[in-house]
């Protein structure tokens, strides 16, 4: 993080870590420079029905209600709309990341597809610790902060 950051694309994981105190130092000092508004932190509409449908398994402890966690996500985040063109991007990524992440015996998530595609988009980095996502992240030139 050699310049000031302006915006940072924040996935789910680092969503999750946070709200179970795994995450990592550097991580979590920039998600709270997005909860103070030093920097922008931007999600997507996967990302939220990713953290919603951990608020309904139970695995975010900090929120009552899902109309809590929503309310979390808009107060802190700005949400990135899926376009065609971020779709084709993420569908690029997707499939020049089949080969690596099979090597791998994984395969890269469509939201972690549309994550970098988002993060390529808007020339920002990812704070994630997704294995999956960083390795394919690195291949595509996209910085991770974690």
């Amino acid at each position: 993080m050699g310049e000031a950051l302006r915006a940072v694309v924040v996935d789910t994981y680092a969503l999750m870590a946070k709200a179970t105190s795994e995450i990592t130092p550097e991580a979590d000092t920039c998600l709270e420079d997005v909860r103070r508004g030093k920097i922008r932190g931007i999600i997507h509409p996967l990302i939220t029905y990713e953290f919603l449908l951990q608020f309904y398994k139970g695995r975010t402890p900090i929120f009552t209600t899902p109309s809590e966690t929503l309310e979390f996500l808009e107060k802190h985040f700005s949400t990135s709309e899926i376009s065609n063109r971020t779709a084709l991007t993420a569908a690029e990524v997707r499939f020049k990341s089949d080969e690596l992440i099979a090597k791998l015996k994984r395969h890269l998530s469509l939201c972690d597809s549309m994550t970098i595609a988002v993060a390529k988009e808007r020339k920002s980095p990812i704070i994630s610790g997704d294995k999956d996502l960083q390795t394919v992240a690195d291949k595509e030139h996209v910085e991770i902060i974690w």
